[in-house]
């Protein structure tokens, strides 16, 4: 299937502009009329970038954007906020953007961001191009790069994909979530059946997407200004791990030395 939608994508031109610019779900593009809680995507000086967030995180400066599992705008545990949208004359029409997973799963315990889960809990995100891109404490698998959509005559991209919780056994615990996302241009791979990495455009700077799954407006705005103040829990690497040990064994060869001395 993807191969007969590779074929009808490339002779269409990288979809059909008068498609794009009629579908429903790209309203208000004759408007120009930004979507209410969406990722503006902006390009100022040949990078790709995002406005719109109400938090960033110190030190990182990374954009901090909300969704809410439990708004069932794509279904329970699901959700197709926040979407993408964009000025017109924002983009060549023609212009493919996509998105680029970054890291791991993260999940707040209540006083600090940890890479640990309580149920086995993974977050995806599937792409227009039907990825599956999936985040888990270990990091991501599946497809790291999909497509967030095309521009059309307008210039300007509306979209809103489809994120969602889920658990290894039963229901996904109650709690915040959060992954790292960028924004890059992207070309279709030698196949014609997925995305690579363009160079038109400069990546964005990553960013930070926060979900609420189930966690009262209190509970949600303190895990959010842990993101935004970095409450982080430290993960050492394992490199890093392996030589803190090597340097404790060390510690404790020479005081033994020091002893039989």
């Amino acid at each position: 299937m993807r191969h007969l939608i590779a074929t009808m994508f490339v002779s269409a031109s990288l979809f059909s502009v008068s498609a794009y610019a009629a579908d429903d779900h790209h309203h208000d593009h004759g408007h120009d009329h930004l979507h209410s809680g969406d990722i503006e995507i902006e390009v100022e000086g040949g990078k790709l970038g995002t406005h719109g967030a109400g938090h960033s995180q110190e030190g990182s400066g990374y954009a901090i954007f909300e969704g809410d599992f439990r708004d069932l705008a794509g279904g329970p545990y699901r959700t197709n906020a926040p979407g993408f949208d964009s000025h017109a004359g924002t983009f060549d029409q023609g212009d493919i953007i996509g998105y680029q997973a970054i890291g791991n799963l993260w999940s707040w315990n209540g006083s600090s961001w940890t890479n640990t889960v309580l149920n086995g809990e993974t977050l995806s995100l599937t792409g227009n191009w039907g990825e599956n891109t999936v985040w888990s404490t270990t990091g991501v698998s599946g497809d790291a790069i999909g497509l967030l959509g095309q521009a059309g005559s307008s210039g300007n991209i509306h979209e809103h994909l489809n994120f969602e919780i889920s658990s290894s056994s039963g229901l996904p615990t109650d709690g915040a979530y959060f992954v790292t996302l960028q924004l890059l241009s992207v070309d279709l791979n030698s196949t014609g059946d997925g995305f690579v990495a363009g160079s038109k455009y400069a990546s964005s700077d990553p960013f930070y997407l926060i979900f609420n799954n189930g966690l009262s407006a209190d509970e949600f705005h303190t895990a959010l200004h842990g993101l935004e103040d970095n409450l982080i829990a430290a993960v050492p690497e394992p490199s890093t791990y392996a030589m803190f040990l090597a340097g404790l064994g060390l510690m404790g060869w020479q005081l033994r030395r020091r002893q039989q001395a």
